[in-house]
């Protein structure tokens, strides 16, 4: 009987404590939609604690930046034009309308890989076509340019490697090494 009794005891405590745990969780239901809330979602509404991008003003800072490394680099006037087609050749592509969910799904899993072969292959001409622009004013530039171009582009890279990680893993932390036995 004393079994009994504990194992009664234990599941009833168990019980109380899912009860307790769930109860949050059952206080929150869903209102019913609205003609506001079905016609129309808010880019900030997306996520919670998504932020909408600033396009202005992070055009703004990148032609700040841009001023500031034309500035360090020191160009002259024979250098002007190239700098100009540098700067054109590497302004990010538009972005290509993305497929929605819903069409993506209607897609087989062959035609999903033909979609992302296909947007990679774009991806990878941009970034050729960025590398090529690159090289090409790089080899323009004196010797001294060359090494202030390095630095500064260098810098960007370090940036970029702070905030996220070594490989481009947001937020994540370097793993420590292991000692070897």
């Amino acid at each position: 009987m004393a079994i009994f009794q504990r194992t009664l005891t234990a599941t009833a405590a168990a019980a109380t404590v899912f009860a307790a745990l769930a109860m949050p969780v059952w206080a929150q239901t869903p209102a019913a939609p609205t003609a506001a809330t079905t016609t129309a979602v808010e880019p900030a509404a997306r996520a919670p604690g998504h932020q909408p991008r600033d396009h202005a003003a992070h055009g703004k800072r990148m032609a700040e930046k841009a001023q500031k490394f034309q500035a360090a680099l020191q160009l002259t006037e024979a250098q002007q034009a190239g700098w100009n087609s540098y700067r054109e050749a590497i302004k990010p592509a538009p972005h290509a309308k993305r497929m929605d969910r819903e069409s993506f799904a209607k897609l087989t899993t062959p035609q999903r890989i033909d979609h992302m072969q296909q947007q990679r292959t774009e991806r990878n001409a941009q970034a050729d076509r960025r590398a090529q622009a690159t090289k090409a004013f790089y080899a323009t530039l004196t010797p001294t340019q060359q090494k202030t171009f390095d630095e500064q582009t260098l810098r960007h890279g370090k940036h970029h490697a702070k905030r996220h990680g070594p490989h481009g893993e947001h937020g994540k932390a370097p793993a420590a090494a292991t000692p070897a036995r």
